[in-house]
């Protein structure tokens, strides 16, 4: 795998990051983080990992991407990446709330591109990158959904 996109760097998108990052299973790894303060906290914390402050300019060829924001900006992040993304791109998400969702996917993402939406049973009463954990995923159950018609991807972390 070459290329990751973590879209949102919180507590759960810095603990993917970590992970992957530790598990060196990609080349390289960006981040898109609205967050002033979080990109401020990911610079400080010296996170791995490239931080574009605008998401098409890491418009290249990802092989999987990762919403890791609230589900309110999920929407505006799928119509910016249908500017860029291919048929080869696989997308998941860690949000909760999968009926909205797949609600979103089926209206708005481009056809043609596989989204397999997942459930990560882990996570903290705390927020921010400051608090990620790169074994916060180890030995804990991730929920995934497949949708009629998809791809068969498994990504192991």
């Amino acid at each position: 795998m070459n290329n990751i996109l973590i879209i949102g760097c919180g507590l759960l998108g810095s603990s993917l990051l970590r992970r992957i990052h530790k598990k060196k299973i990609v080349k390289k790894i960006f981040i898109y983080e609205k967050s002033k303060s979080n990109i401020s906290k990911i610079k400080k914390l010296r996170l791995p990992g490239i931080v574009i402050d605008n998401i098409d300019k890491g418009a290249i060829n990802y092989d999987l991407i990762i919403f890791c924001t609230p589900m309110s900006e999920y929407k505006n992040l799928i119509l910016k990446i249908n500017n860029f993304i291919t048929p080869k791109t696989l997308i998941t998400d860690i949000g909760s709330s999968k009926v909205e969702t797949s609600r979103l996917i089926k209206k708005f993402l481009k056809k043609n591109i596989s989204w397999t939406q997942s459930h990560p049973i882990a996570g903290s009463e705390v927020s921010g990158p400051e608090h990620g954990k790169e074994n916060m995923f180890q030995d804990r159950w991730c929920i995934l959904i497949k949708e009629k018609n998809t791809k068969k991807n498994i990504w192991t972390f």
